[in-house]
């Protein structure tokens, strides 16, 4: 069988019919418009099934077909020359220009084809057959993270897993259920680290300082370990929040996740690629969404909405993101969250034309961004 996916503006859009179909279909063609910044991207699609194939042992064989969008006879020409090919040819028209879907719907169904449609937000697939009847049904497959950046043709250098962290989850939890205790033992921690003068008696916070040293962040003394400020001012925070994301079982999730969204081909000093780090990536129902923690009193908000406006089209126009400030910055109500000098107004506003949340408080209530990630990330 032979899969004719139409490569549009949006690659991320076809993928998870791609990955349906993985064990079904081994023949690809990827058809674009004739202008080149469409063949790049079918190109850059092209090499991301290539290494997904590779890496999974599946044989497919993938091509790029080009053609005028504006004219109806090449588009069927190209699409006759498929049959060429033994067994039945397919049309995934998701990521389709509208005359383009239409001209190859008619013709492909025709020939006894089916034209398969996706639906990213809905993660529906709908499907025609030869004599004009659809069915419309959830798309089963759960693509998981590794599977999708690499079909995007991107690569994962770093990251933690559940698995990898799951022995530390107990005393992160402890920590955080005594979450006001273990903000003054971190302070007093660090300040002591720091040469600077602190009052506070730690000889009643046995349970915190057991925690932290489990966790290797104090020695056995209790004093803080040199390398590990960056981890107690911060990454544990965003540890905890991985693991309030993680309680509402995403199909995957993984956390200090860095990518090379690059070609190393077109540039091969990693100095000068493009690459990222995501303190909390999710998959759920086809769509990848991303957390990022920010444990800080000064902040510039509007900087990081650009960062992720920016960053998040890298995943597709149904990707998400949820952005975690704890400020003692005081706020006011605002939008359905709060808004301070470290998200002012106008900047609260901008993250959501842009897809993007702001939880911004002065604690965490672990119930309450547990809803906003459920209803805004559309888990459950």
């Amino acid at each position: 069988m032979t899969l004719l996916s139409i490569v549009g503006e949006d690659i991320s859009r076809i993928i998870p019919v791609l990955y349906a179909y993985k064990d079904q279909i081994k023949h690809h063609v990827l058809l674009c418009d004739d202008e080149p910044a469409n063949h790049e991207r079918a190109k850059t699609l092209q090499k991301g099934m290539q290494h997904f194939s590779a890496q999974h042992n599946l044989g497919w064989y993938t091509q790029i077909a080009s053609t005028n969008e504006d004219s109806a006879s090449q588009i069927e020409l190209v699409a006759k020359k498929q049959f060429e090919y033994e067994g039945d040819i397919w049309l995934n028209a998701t990521d389709g220009y509208p005359a383009m879907s239409i001209v190859l719907s008619d013709f492909i169904r025709k020939e006894g084809g089916k034209v398969l449609s996706y639906d990213h937000f809905d993660n529906d697939l709908h499907v025609i057959e030869p004599d004009g009847s659809m069915t419309t049904a959830p798309l089963g497959s759960k693509l998981d993270i590794e599977s999708f950046l690499t079909l995007l043709d991107y690569k994962i250098l770093t990251k933690q897993t559940k698995s990898q962290l799951q022995n530390r989850k107990k005393y992160i939890f402890e920590l955080y259920d005594k979450v006001s205790l273990f903000q003054k033992v971190r302070q007093s921690l660090v300040a002591e680290s720091l040469g600077q003068k602190d009052d506070f008696d730690r000889s009643m916070s046995t349970e915190i300082l057991n925690s932290l040293q489990h966790l290797n962040i104090v020695n056995t003394n209790h004093k803080l370990i040199k390398s590990e400020q960056k981890t107690i001012q911060g990454d544990l925070f965003e540890e905890y929040v991985f693991w309030l994301c993680e309680a509402l079982n995403p199909d995957d999730i993984m956390m200090g996740v860095r990518i090379d969204f690059d070609d190393e081909h077109h540039e091969p000093r990693y100095e000068r690629r493009v690459i990222n780090e995501f303190d909390i990536l999710m998959m759920h129902n086809n769509r990848i969404y991303t957390v990022e923690c920010k444990f800080s009193k000064q902040l510039e908000g509007l900087e990081i909405i650009f960062k992720y406006d920016a960053i998040i089209d890298y995943f597709g126009k149904a990707s998400k993101a949820v952005i975690a400030n704890i400020s003692s910055k005081p706020k006011e109500p605002y939008i359905g969250t709060k808004s301070s000098s470290n998200f002012k107004h106008s900047t609260l506003r901008r993250a959501r034309l842009a897809g993007v949340s702001v939880y911004h408080e002065t604690q965490l209530n672990p119930i309450k961004f547990q809803n906003l990630i459920r209803n805004f990330f559309h888990i459950n």
